[in-house]
Parts: structure tokens; C-alpha cells; sequence
């Protein structure tokens, strides 16, 4: 099951997310930037410091100084800067020519390569700087069997990491980087989550919104993938909003076309599938009748017993006429006591069976109601198409239907008189 947070610790968590996002993306640029620009200023400094060393010992060897004086020069040097380290390590033709010294050994060959100055980092108190000196010149007046561009010795200058003097340009930039990465990481990882939790499930809302009022299917229930309370309360709400519009729109529909009372098509819905089974008839070349059906001595109940009694007689009617017709056809509640009757695919003599059977079961079968016994008797008028009338006057069908109703009533009624 998803948890479920507000949006106030959802922007609480996006925020701190964020900024860990951030704090990381910015500490990673930082160290590559210290890596680079303590590599360049190591390298500065080093070769600051060593230019200063060569200096000293090149304006002492040109004064004749021996490999005893260029010693207690480095002594003194070292003495000068106790945080400073200067260490000669002379080349195999130099000591040769000069007497024994610190030669250069494998590890340092190893790390100027092909005599390029090199840095090395023992710890953050011991950097140490390479510096090559080649032989110029110059040189070739005073050293023998030696050729220009061959490396004559290496000074190794060590130093603490402390020494190292980084330009406020480099910091600054420095700075300006860390601000722009944290900036860009937050928003970039607060956007996200809002986009998520929000924005999106919140224009799938509005999506929703646009199709119910263009009436789309209203069964269709909203899920937004948000895990904020406020979104899914908002969810809840809509769903809630969709149940009762489509329970809404439900009634609606079925006050629009049925009778309340008898459950059979009202009045409305005659124009409709009239034109309809008249359609059908002409398509499949096949008859249609029309029946019109009227309660006998529906108003007396009515006075004698009220109108929950002539309320029930019309439903008990109704309930066997659905009863004995078929499924295809169409009972109207025409108004007050009056049905029509569509029956598709059906000859006017069949109808004519039809309602003189239903007649007899209504007469054997009387609804009781608070100790009387009622008869449901009716009147029925039919008319055929096309036999009764063309397409262009399908409609006559009815009043032809209605006025045999009427004289189907008068013959009972004479009947009735004499019994």
C-alpha cells in the first residue's frame, strides 16, 4: 500500500532531497575543482620555489663555489624556511665530473619521465616538486662529455599543502560554480517531484473535468498517481462527484423515458419508436399493428375505491400485458388509462388473438385489493401498416387505432346495458 503524506512534508521531503541531491552534485564539482587547481598552484609554487633554489646555486657555481659550499648553501636555504625542504639529486656525468653526490635514483627517473617537472603528494604536509635542470649552453664551459638538453639533476623541493597560494579569482569562480550547480540540482529535483506528485495527476484532473462536460462516459472513474493526501482526497471527491452524476443522470434517463408508475414507455418515447418500427416494417417488408388500449370503468374504481386503487389496477394491468407480449414489443403509456401498444412483425388478425386472450385472463383473473374483487376489463382498437395507411401517413395509425378503440367500447358498453 502507497503511503500517503501531505503536501507539506511532501515539499518538506522534496526540499531536503534536493538538497542533498545538490550537496552532492556541488561537492563532487568542488573536488574536481581543488583537484585541478591545487594541481596547477602545487605546480606553481614548486616551480617558484625551485627557480629561487636554482638561482641561489647557479650565481654560486659561476662563482667557483665547490660541492662543499653548494651543500651549506641548501643548508642555509633549508634553515631560511624550516617548513621548506631543498634536496639536489645530480645526474651520473655530474658526478662523475664534480665527486660523489645524491644521484637520481629509479623512483625519481620514473616520475619526470622525459624530463617534464612533476608533483607528488606523500601527504598533505610533504608535496613534493621536481624541478629538471637541463643542461644549456652555458653549461658546456665548465661540464665535459655532456651535450645540450640532457638532464644535468633534479631539484626536489617539498613543501606543506598550506604553502600553496590558490588566486581569489580561482575561489571566487570556485564558489560562483558551487552556487550555480546547487541552485540548478534543487530546482531541477524539486521540478521533478512536483511534476509527479503534482502538476501531472492535476492535469489529468482538468483532462477529466473536459470530458465530463463534454458528457463522456460517466462510469469512467479518476486514479492519479500522486502519493499527497490533498491529491487523492481531491480524487475521492471526484469519483464521489462521478457516482452521483451518473446515479443522477441515470434517473434523469429513466424519468425521460419510462412511466414511474407502470414502468412502460411515457408518452415522449412514442414519436420515437413509432418511427422506428415503422422503419423496421419498410426495411424488412414485414407488417406492423398498432394497438390502442383503454381501461372500462377505470374512473368509477377510482371514485369508489380512490386513486391507490386505480394506481394499482393500472400497474396489475400493465404487468400482464408485459407478461403475454413478447420482448420486442413496445407497451406506451399513452396517458391517464390509455396504452398503445407497438407489436413489430405482427398481422393485425394475430394482434386481434393476442387481445382477446389477454382479455379473458384479465376476466378470470381479477385484482383484489382491500377485500373487492376488481376487474381490469379494456377496450382495443388495431390498426395495421401498410395496411391501414402508406409511409407518408404512418402516424393516421393511431387516430385509425384510437377510433376503433372507441367503437370496441361502445359495442361493450351496449352489451354490458342489456346483460
Amino acid at each position: 500500500m502507497r503511503p500517503i503524506n501531505s503536501l507539506k512534508n511532501a515539499l518538506f521531503n522534496s526540499l531536503y532531497r534536493s538538497s542533498l541531491i545538490s550537496t552532492a552534485f556541488a561537492g563532487l564539482i568542488v573536488c574536481v575543482l581543488i583537484f585541478l587547481s591545487v594541481e596547477k598552484d602545487m605546480r606553481e609554487e614548486g616551480k617558484y620555489l625551485g627557480q629561487l633554489v636554482f638561482n641561489e646555486i647557479r650565481q654560486a657555481m659561476d662563482s667557483g663555489a665547490s660541492y662543499e659550499e653548494v651543500n651549506h648553501l641548501l643548508s642555509e636555504l633549508n634553515e631560511t624556511a624550516p617548513d621548506i625542504s631543498y634536496n639536489i639529486f645530480r645526474s651520473d656525468a655530474i658526478q662523475k665530473q664534480f665527486g660523489e653526490g645524491r644521484g637520481l635514483t629509479e623512483e625519481i627517473l620514473r616520475r619526470i619521465g622525459e624530463g617534464v617537472d612533476a608533483t607528488h603528494v606523500e601527504s598533505i604536509d610533504e608535496i613534493h616538486y621536481y624541478q629538471t635542470i637541463k643542461f644549456s649552453e652555458i653549461c658546456l664551459r665548465c661540464h665535459q662529455d655532456v651535450s645540450t638538453g640532457e638532464i644535468a639533476g633534479v631539484i626536489d623541493i617539498s613543501f606543506p599543502a598550506n604553502r600553496i597560494r590558490i588566486p581569489v579569482t580561482e575561489v571566487l569562480m570556485g564558489l560562483f560554480l558551487v552556487f550555480s550547480i546547487t541552485i540548478i540540482s534543487s530546482y531541477w529535483a524539486l521540478s521533478s517531484d512536483l511534476l509527479e506528485h503534482m502538476i501531472n495527476p492535476l492535469q489529468k484532473l482538468e483532462r477529466k473535468l473536459k470530458e465530463t462536460e463534454g458528457h463522456h462516459d460517466l462510469n469512467e472513474r479518476l486514479e492519479l498517481d500522486s502519493d499527497l493526501k490533498e491529491i487523492l482526497s481531491i480524487e475521492h471527491s471526484f469519483n464521489a462527484q462521478q457516482e452521483l452524476l451518473h446515479d443522477a443522470f441515470h434517473q434523469v434517463e429513466q424519468v425521460s423515458i419510462y412511466d414511474q408508475l407502470t414502468k412502460s414507455f411515457n408518452r415522449h418515447q412514442l414519436d420515437r419508436l413509432f418511427t422506428e418500427e415503422t422503419l423496421r416494417a419498410i426495411r424488412n417488408k414485414k407488417p406492423m399493428t398498432v394497438a390502442m388500449i383503454d381501461l372500462n370503468g377505470f374512473k368509477q374504481i377510482n371514485d369508489v375505491h380512490g386513486h391507490q386503487a386505480g394506481d394499482e389496477i393500472l400497474v396489475h394491468f400493465t404487468r400482464v400485458l408485459l407478461n403475454n407480449l413478447r420482448a420486442t414489443d413496445k407497451v406506451i403509456r399513452y396517458g391517464g388509462d390509455e396504452f398503445i401498444v407497438l407489436l413489430p412483425d405482427c398481422p393485425c388478425d394475430q394482434a386481434q388473438s393476442l387481445f382477446q386472450r389477454i382479455e379473458q385472463i384479465t376476466n378470470s383473473e381479477p385484482y383484489h385489493y382491500k377485500g373487492h374483487v376488481l376487474f381490469t376489463q379494456f377496450s382495443t382498437g388495431i390498426a395495421e401498416f401498410p395496411g391501414d395507411a402508406d409511409q407518408e401517413n404512418a402516424f393516421d395509425l393511431i387516430s385509425t387505432a384510437d377510433e376503433r378503440m372507441y367503437v370496441d367500447k361502445q359495442r361493450k358498453k351496449k352489451a354490458q346495458a342489456k346483460t
